[in-house]
């Protein structure tokens, strides 16, 4: 007689969680690599979607204490918000 080996809640959201990391990173390359527009709009619809759902993941895990992180200081979010502007307006970007 077969045995199954349970799964628990946890380790399936903890799967799904790297399965959208693992998405993301490999639609992000596929973005900055491609040279057909059409494929490379394709993919950034998709990511967008694979982003969202990935916070939808870590929102419910967060929820039930599988992935708990301590909030920052507000005061390192502004510093880290400065500097990422900053490396937009050297490079350029708006």
């Amino acid at each position: 007689m077969a045995q199954y080996q349970t799964i628990s809640d946890r380790e399936i959201a903890m799967a799904l969680l790297n399965n959208h990391k693992l998405a993301a990173s490999a639609l992000t390359n596929l973005v900055l690599e491609s040279t057909n527009q059409a494929l490379r709009q394709d993919a950034i619809q998709v990511w967008q979607k694979v982003v969202q759902h990935q916070k939808m993941v870590w929102d419910y895990m967060n929820s039930k204490g599988y992935y708990q992180v301590e909030a920052a200081p507000r005061q390192e979010v502004v510093k880290a918000q400065q500097q990422l502007q900053q490396q937009f307006d050297q490079r350029g970007m708006q």
